[in-house]
């Protein structure tokens, strides 16, 4: 399913000629953290309901302009950017519009979560490793190609972590050995950042460990 089908058209909207107890009301109706404000019907932003605490409930919400906040995503998005806009703006309710910026409804973080977690990187079984290596010596063709080579199914990768000099990926296998997939990746100077129960490197490494400490005690 595409997240546009899950767009709410529903959403009682708030306009900026009501009072700040009228806003309270409406965020009590509902799970969000913002709602989106409109005046005569064009959507101008969301106001954030611990903004709403301490003003005059009398007043009128134009009279706090300044707390209303400007962020939407467009129709022709991807889940990915969707997250990143909710993440962005600490929100569990994103307005949506289209390419002539009309409002459309609004997307609930909940519904695109579910839509992630039943991608394959996530929903598919399989392995998650994390490979860290030299940015300018990291390629995403080479990761894909080394999983193919040892016959291995790629369900999904992308960067965790970004610096000027390291770059960090996630990645997703289903492969029989994790193992042979590890001492690979080393072999062409991965460094392997998560931990694996199989990894007959990382048991190497502990035996050794072991037996210098041992040797010391003498």
């Amino acid at each position: 399913m595409i997240w546009q089908n899950l767009i709410d058209k529903t959403l009682q909207p708030l306009d900026i000629s009501n009072s700040i107890s009228e806003v309270k009301s409406v965020f009590k109706t509902s799970t969000f953290n913002h709602l989106p404000v409109f005046k005569k019907g064009v959507f101008k932003g969301s106001i954030n309901i611990d903004d709403l605490i301490d003003l005059d409930k009398d007043a009128p919400l134009s009279e706090f302009k300044y707390l209303i906040e400007v962020f939407y995503a467009e129709a022709h998005k991807t889940n990915l950017d969707l997250i990143h806009e909710f993440a962005n703006h600490q929100t569990n309710m994103l307005p949506i519009l289209d390419q002539d910026k009309n409002y459309i409804g609004v997307m609930k973080l909940e519904d695109v979560l579910d839509l992630f977690g039943e991608s394959p990187f996530v929903a598919n079984e399989g392995e998650v490793m994390i490979l860290r290596k030299e940015r300018t010596k990291f390629s995403f063709s080479e990761v894909a190609q080394l999983i193919e080579t040892l016959n291995a199914k790629l369900s999904g990768m992308y960067v965790s972590y970004l610096s000027k000099d390291v770059v960090e990926i996630t990645v997703k296998v289903e492969h029989q050995s994790i193992n042979e997939i590890l001492q690979t990746f080393r072999r062409y100077d991965y460094q392997i950042a998560s931990e694996h129960p199989e990894d007959l490197f990382t048991e190497d490494l502990k035996e050794h460990s072991d037996y210098l400490n041992k040797y010391l005690d003498i």
